[in-house]
């Protein structure tokens, strides 16, 4: 008994652990509760599953073109600093819109403009999951990578709930307001964080920004295990993810179930995403991530298919558990996976073009809400669950046969 919760609690070991796995609480709870005021707010400004899907898609294109940069920008300057700018940059965006939905109903283009920022914020991820690894190192990133999603999962089943709760009964504005709060208290408590864990490459720190964005390129090219893994996380990113986007069509005009609705599907998907990361997490570590890898994304793409035909809630919300549960198993073991298969120097700016295809989950609600306009919602998103699923059986030669340990 004592051994394996040693094994479950591995990366608590690591001193400053513990610091950046509160502040993913804390962005969880902020990204959670701003995604869903951001479905509802589009979807009453302009009754349109197209605008829906829009906003999502230039938050997700913001975050693509700025992804690239945030990789070098974590190779060449203080993780910790960076972070702290982000997340104070999003929180600014979500103070401003709660600040224009309280002025009166706010113009399309200032919320659209809005959202664009909080991908520009969402850019700096790599030095994030940088600062992840610099902790805790390859043994236990993995189970780090659990707890991270674990903790995520915990906030985004009450932030759901809550938040359906808030825009049902309160408004907009407020659920605004308590994701700004959510996005400070995740800068706050990354100020402790040692500072022996923040220091970038020293190489990576005098090399010219074009000639690094040059650099990892070449690097994805020729490395075909980064190749495929990126390949792999766009057509996931585009194609499944996109359902968290137009789950706010699904509640209110499929299911009709209201904002209520709304809350408890997100709290489902992120349910599901607790409990596949209490085994995750149990497991300490997995040796064919790969397999892992390739079967989560599979089962992925099939729950985000059922979810979309579903015609009752109670339905929906059992295969929204399974999507959340499916899709944190590929979150997890792809990004472990990246950076395990990637040298020391090069792992920011990889990062950077991992992050960058994280943009694709919300350009991917603009396109199936674009198509949603031509085939319905849930044939729609039907379609981009079953793309999901045959990547992943594509990808069964090289990927799942992939052991990181050979590459390091």
């Amino acid at each position: 008994m004592r051994e394996r919760a040693r094994r479950f609690f591995i990366a608590f070991q690591s001193p400053g652990y513990p610091f950046i796995a509160a502040s993913g609480l804390a962005f969880s709870a902020g990204w959670t509760i701003e995604a869903l005021c951001q479905g509802w707010l589009v979807l009453q400004l302009t009754d349109s599953p197209f605008w829906v899907g829009a906003a999502a898609g230039i938050r997700g294109t913001s975050q693509i073109l700025f992804g690239l940069a945030g990789g070098t920008v974590a190779d060449r300057f203080d993780r910790r600093r960076i972070l702290w700018a982000a997340f104070t940059t999003h929180a600014v965006a979500c103070l401003a819109l709660a600040a224009a939905v309280l002025a009166g109903p706010p113009p399309l283009a200032l919320v659209l403009a809005l959202v664009s920022l909080s991908g520009v914020s969402g850019a700096v991820s790599p030095s994030m999951q940088a600062i992840v690894y610099d902790v805790v190192g390859p043994t236990r990133l993995l189970n780090a990578g659990a707890f991270s999603f674990l903790a995520g999962a915990v906030v985004r089943t009450a932030a759901g709930i809550v938040t359906g709760i808030i825009l049902d009964r309160y408004g907009i504005a407020p659920g605004y307001a308590l994701a700004a709060a959510a996005l400070t208290v995740a800068s706050l408590v990354l100020f402790p964080l040692h500072a022996r864990h923040r220091r970038p490459s020293d190489a990576a720190s005098h090399e010219p920004p074009l000639a690094a964005l040059r650099a990892v390129v070449r690097y994805a090219r020729h490395h075909t295990q980064i190749r495929d893994l990126l390949v792999l996380s766009i057509v996931t990113e585009a194609f499944g993810f996109a359902y968290l986007f137009v789950m706010p069509v699904l509640a209110r005009d499929i299911l009709h179930a209201g904002a209520t609705g709304l809350g408890a599907l997100t709290a489902a998907s992120a349910t599901g995403q607790f409990v596949a990361m209490i085994g995750l997490a149990a497991s300490g570590d997995v040796r064919r991530k790969g397999a892992l890898l390739v079967a989560s994304t599979a089962a992925f793409g099939i729950a985000v298919a059922a979810l979309a035909v579903s015609p009752v809630l109670v339905l929906s919300i059992a295969f929204a558990l399974c999507a959340g549960a499916s899709g944190s198993l590929y979150d997890t073991s792809i990004a472990t996976l990246v950076q395990l298969t990637t040298s020391r120097e090069m792992r920011g700016r990889v990062l950077g073009l991992y992050v960058a295809t994280y943009g694709m989950s919300q350009v991917g609600g603009f396109i199936v809400g674009a198509a949603a306009t031509v085939l319905t919602v849930p044939v729609a998103l039907a379609l981009a669950g079953a793309a999901v699923a045959a990547n992943a059986a594509r990808c069964v030669p090289t990927i799942a046969r992939l052991d990181p340990a050979r590459h390091r």
